[in-house]
This record gives C-alpha cells, sequence and structure tokens, in this order.
C-alpha cells in the first residue's frame, strides 16, 4: 500500500492524513468507499471524543480485566481522575448520532493500552484520556480489544465517515526511574552542564566516545550508533519487573530516551525534560523515528485507519 501524506495544524497538534493511492490496498473496511476517501481532509467536520468519557457498551471490561481498587484497575466513575466506562463497543453504538449532527470523521484520542495509574502518592490518577502509553500495539483493555477497533473502523467507513486516530511519539509511560532522585521528582538538567560526552555532568569520566551530538546535521544512524551510555545527566534504569512493560520491547532500553529529568515547560527542557515525569523519547535519533514509523505504520496496514492527529508536536 502506498501512502501519501499530509499535514493539518490541529488542536496543539498535528493531523497526519494518510491516502492511498488509485487502485492500492487501503485496509480492511474499505471496500466501496473511494468515495469518502477522495474527499480532502481540509473538508471534514470532525467529532473528537475520549473513548472512556463517551459511551459504555461492555461494562465487563471497566477495570480494565484487573482486580483490586482504584489504584489497581484504575476504575472510580466517581472521580473525574480515573476510568469512567466507556469503550469502543459503546462509540460503534454512537455512531449514527455523531454521524446525524454532521460530522464526516471520528477522531478519537489514544486507545492504546497505558499504565493503569500513576502519579505521587496522594495524587494518583488514572490513564483514560490515552497518553501514558506502555504497549503502542494493542487496544487498551478499558476500552476493548484490537477486534472491536477493527470493528469500529469497518462501522466508521461503512456510513462514509473517516476515523482519525490521535497517536503520541514525544513520550511513554512513566516507567524509567533515576538513580539520584525519587520517580519523577528530577530536576531538569541541561545539555550545556550535563553534555552526552561525560558521565554526570562537566567534570564527570569520558563516555559516548566520538558522539557529535543530537542537533539537526548529526542525526545519523551512524552517529547515534556511538551514543552507548545513557547516564550522562542521570543514571536511568527500569525499576525490576518492568524491565518488558513496553512494547514493542524496544522501548525499554533506556538509551532510546533524553533522561534529563522534568520539563520546567521553558528553553530546551520543553524539548528534551520530562512532561510531568513522562520517558520522553529521543525521537532525534533515526532509530527511534524507523520504530515508530513502523508502529503506526502497521496500525494504518492493519485496519484501514485514515489518518493521525499527531499529540504534543512542535
Amino acid at each position: 500500500m502506498r501512502i501519501h501524506v499530509a499535514l493539518l495544524p490541529l488542536a496543539a497538534g498535528i493531523f497526519a492524513v494518510a491516502q492511498t493511492t488509485a487502485g492500492a490496498g487501503a485496509g480492511p473496511g474499505a471496500a466501496g468507499t473511494s468515495g469518502f476517501r477522495a474527499r480532502p481532509p481540509e473538508d471534514e467536520v470532525v467529532y473528537f471524543l475520549l473513548p472512556d468519557r463517551f459511551e459504555s457498551g461492555d461494562s465487563s471490561n471497566d477495570r480494565g480485566g484487573l482486580t483490586g481498587d482504584r489504584l489497581a484497575t484504575g476504575f472510580d466513575p466517581t472521580d473525574k481522575g480515573f476510568y469512567h466506562g466507556g469503550d469502543l463497543k459503546g462509540l460503534i453504538s454512537r455512531l449514527d448520532y455523531i454521524q446525524q449532527l454532521g460530522a464526516s470523521a471520528v477522531w478519537v484520542a489514544p486507545v492504546f493500552r497505558n499504565k493503569p495509574v500513576q502519579g505521587a502518592k496522594g495524587r494518583e490518577s488514572a490513564g483514560y484520556h490515552g497518553y501514558w502509553i506502555t504497549d503502542f500495539t494493542h487496544v487498551d483493555p478499558h476500552l476493548g480489544t484490537n477486534d472491536d477497533f477493527r470493528a469500529l473502523t469497518d462501522a466508521v467507513h461503512a456510513r462514509g465517515m473517516k476515523l482519525y486516530l490521535d497517536i503520541v511519539v514525544n513520550h511513554t509511560a512513566d516507567v524509567i526511574a533515576y538513580r539520584e532522585c525519587p520517580m519523577s521528582s528530577c530536576p531538569y538538567r541541561s545539555h550545556a552542564e550535563f553534555p552526552y560526552q561525560r558521565r554526570g555532568g562537566l567534570g564527570g569520566e569520558p563516555i559516548n566516545n566520538g558522539f557529535l551530538g543530537d542537533d539537526a546535521p548529526h542525526q545519523t544512524a551512524e552517529n547515534f550508533a556511538r551514543l552507548t551510555r545513557p547516564d550522562y545527566a542521570y543514571t536511568p534504569y527500569v525499576p525490576p519487573g518492568d524491565e518488558h512493560l513496553k512494547v514493542p520491547d524496544w522501548l525499554n532500553d533506556p538509551i532510546y530516551y533524553h533522561n534529563r529529568g522534568n520539563s520546567t515547560f521553558s528553553g530546551e527542557s520543553s524539548t528534551f525534560g520530562d512532561f510531568f515525569g513522562l520517558d520522553d523519547l529521543m525521537t532525534e535519533n533515526p532509530r527511534v523515528l524507523k520504530g515508530f514509523i513502523d508502529i503506526y505504520g502497521a496500525w494504518i496496514d492493519e485496519y484501514g485507519i485514515d489518518g493521525f492527529r499527531i499529540d504534543t508536536a512542535k
């Protein structure tokens, strides 16, 4: 399948619209849908929703297959910071309503498997919004299954509508910890004071010999192959039991993250810092870029979705 991509700015993110070439396979659910596929993306009337907050079609998945209290399952419909029970089956049941409002496309918040609950003690909340991803290949069990997502795509297309999926490439869930400070409580450490070529600061031992930095001219596979030590600012590690929490498995290696501590939302930290502790991906690394092209390309190939809204794009 050949894909043309158009980028449209929207809601502090970017829409990446996948349009198949004439005669090329368009994925499941695309038969007889040439009319809506030919419709220019700028002509769409887009309806946005968070599946968890829209409609419940299956109460058996409210706790995502987990047991225990809300800090284990993430489910508490009395608290706005936790799952409320909406899911993909519920969304399918309301597609006629959405279409009757005049919408020609549906944009859904991320549906991928999330860390159910995270946050400092006493300040915990759940990943109902979809932005704390651990598994980029499966639907979060609070929302349903991959088969449910396929059914959603087919149902949207059967109505001549398009489906846009919100995706994240900036970060994952907060899994990586640093030896030097409590989890999610680490101040940002800059390039100037903590360069890639020294361990733990300017006076530290030399590391990553030959690495030329992460600026645009040096964003090559050859250069990043020299970045072998992630302990230039902090000493990152994956807590016991979480070594293979993220999927695909390459995401569990700290070398693919910036590991510079929390963003202050100003200066370079807005690009390289952890967003409220979320593990900030090193998207300058070609390996990371290719990994996400493979991840999200598979969702187009497998389900025939029509485009992406790219979260936290700059």
